[in-house]
C-alpha cells in the first residue's frame, strides 16, 4: 500500500488571530479542501440542534463522517494538522 509523503500533503496556513491558542477541526477540513464551508456549516447546524435538544453532543468529525461528507482518513489527517498546529503554538507561547 502506497502512502503519499508529507511533502505531498496539502498543508493549510493558520488564519487565527495571533494569541487565539484554538485551531478548529472544521476550518481545517475546510482549509485542506476536504469538505466545503457549506458542509461544515450544515454539521455545526445538526451539533447545536442536538445539544438544545437535549441530546448528547457528537462531536463534528464524527457527524461529517456518518453525513458522508468526509472520509476516515482525511478526518484523520485533519486530527494530524490539529494536533501540530496546536504544538506549534504551545511551543511559541512557551518561547
Amino acid at each position: 500500500m502506497k502512502t503519499r509523503s508529507s511533502k505531498n500533503q496539502k498543508q493549510p496556513k493558520p488564519t487565527q488571530p495571533e494569541g487565539q491558542n484554538k485551531t478548529l477541526l472544521g476550518q481545517i477540513l475546510v482549509e485542506l479542501g476536504y469538505i466545503t464551508i457549506y458542509q461544515l456549516d450544515e454539521a455545526l447546524h445538526i451539533q447545536r440542534s442536538d445539544l438544545a435538544a437535549g441530546k448528547e453532543q457528537k462531536p463534528l468529525g464524527q457527524i461529517l463522517l456518518e453525513l458522508g461528507y468526509c472520509g476516515p482518513n482525511q478526518l484523520i489527517r485533519a486530527i494530524q494538522v490539529q494536533v501540530d498546529y496546536r504544538k506549534a503554538q504551545e511551543k511559541e507561547t512557551k518561547e
